[in-house]
């Protein structure tokens, strides 16, 4: 009895976050064009009949979602979701006895608490946006994929899939950019710099995919899919992704031995295939380059604003708003902090940023504990690799609360977590 109450309970609670999601969809669109709008309608049409024909399941739902990258959307976003509402939904019932699994309880219901209470000092618009990204899509990943059928692996799919895109949009990356040798276009995405965050956690799965290949022809189709991820990556001419994949190659270099050679080979080749045009950006370095400059002058800023609101922060996206008083000069002005960690700070405060690390690495070291250490994994170690090299992307950047890398962030955190679960009742890692 207890078991269909609950069921009854969350079957509830997912019809009005779907109505919500519904309420919110249909405000993005009345803001869109018209195009916009029947393109969108038909991607969603497509992706319901097949699920609703198909069964929802968790690795369905990861193929839609990772469609989602081809041209990252808010409307694509909160659809995606919806999707997982609906993964949780579907696997419950056929979950038997019905047990409800959250991870880090403490530490979520930290981060949920200062989240609300952040969220109302917001009043920027697009701050409840970061809200759901730093808030609300951790939850969201950690319980749907914490709680998804064990029969149904997913970490090595998701490799595939988000590595098969990022092959796609970096072809078309690298044409746009030798067709546009003076612009700076991100590709499908519409930011240059935010696609790096994606390029550098699917360089990593491309890695990880031609180490643990078993066939030559396998693994020669992923080691070119990096390197096209890569020079997808250096067209967008920005140097904080190059310094993330030399930090995430040290890192593979120095765990294993039989890689250092080519390891120091590749890091050392990378100057050679820069594009001239990041050269130059490269050289104004000397000079100050006014990009550089922004981000001291708003860490700098940043320190006296979190003095100021050391635990609850200043709400989403409110430094936005503020930073105009601040900047000394207009051409310096950023709308974030360039930082995630700092960003964070200000907006959700000390404690409730702190619970939001903690969740990352106890995730990251279960994983290192259960999947990597024991039989030494080279592909669950280069994962983590992709996953930490991120991390440090994001000291001059705050890819993470970004909407398209935030879901790509979490849902593979959550994985990895389900991945090292599975490895401690079976000993191997699933999908292998």
């Amino acid at each position: 009895m207890k078991s269909k109450t609950a069921i009854y309970s969350l079957t509830g609670l997912a019809a009005l976050s779907i109505v919500s999601a519904s309420l919110g969809i249909g405000i993005v669109l009345q803001m869109q064009s018209t195009g916009t709008v029947v393109k969108a309608l038909a991607f969603i049409s497509f992706w319901l009949m097949f699920l609703l024909l198909r069964g929802i399941t968790l690795p369905r739902m990861l193929v839609m979602v990772s469609t989602l990258f081809l041209l990252p959307m808010q409307l694509g976003f909160y659809f995606a979701m919806a999707m997982l509402i609906l993964v949780l939904v579907a696997d419950f019932r056929h979950v038997r006895p019905w047990k409800l699994l959250i991870s880090y309880p403490l530490s979520f219901s930290v981060l949920i608490a200062f989240g609300i209470i952040a969220l109302s000092k917001t009043y920027v618009e697009g701050g409840i946006l970061y809200f759901v990204t730093s808030i609300v899509v951790p939850l969201l990943c950690f319980l749907v994929i914490g709680n998804s059928r064990e029969d149904k692996p997913a970490l090595d799919l998701w490799m595939r899939l988000i590595s098969l895109v990022a092959i796609v949009v970096a072809l078309f990356g690298i044409y746009i950019a030798i067709t546009n040798p003076t612009e700076r276009i991100g590709s499908t995405w519409s930011n240059a710099m935010t696609i790096n965050g994606f390029y550098i956690l699917a360089f990593f799965f491309c890695l990880g995919l031609a180490l643990g290949a078993k066939l030559n022809q396998s693994r020669l189709f992923w080691l070119l899919g990096a390197l096209i991820v890569f020079l997808g990556m250096l067209f967008t001419y920005t140097r904080m992704a190059m310094l993330a994949i030399v930090f995430g190659l040290g890192l593979l270099v120095f765990k294993y031995r039989r890689l250092r050679i080519w390891g120091f080979i590749a890091i050392a080749l990378i100057p050679l295939v820069i594009p001239s045009s990041m050269m130059q950006r490269g050289e104004m370095v000397s000079m100050l380059d006014i990009s550089i400059l922004i981000r001291l002058i708003a860490w700098y800023k940043a320190i006296f604003v979190i003095a100021d609101n050391p635990l609850t922060g200043i709400g989403f996206s409110t430094w936005k708003d503020i930073y105009h008083n601040m900047v000394p000069l207009p051409n310096l002005y950023a709308q974030h902090a360039h930082n995630v960690y700092i960003n964070l700070f200000l907006e959700i405060g000390i404690i409730g940023t702190l619970a939001y690390i903690v969740i990352i690495f106890k995730s990251m070291l279960l994983y290192h504990l259960k999947a990597v250490k024991p039989k030494n994994d080279m592909v669950a170690f280069c994962v983590l690799t992709g996953m930490l090299s991120l991390l440090f992307a994001c000291l001059t950047d705050i890819f993470i609360q970004q909407y398209a890398i935030s879901l790509l962030f979490w849902i593979t955190l959550a994985l990895m977590v389900k991945e090292s679960a599975s490895h401690r009742k079976t000993g191997i890692l699933s999908g292998r």
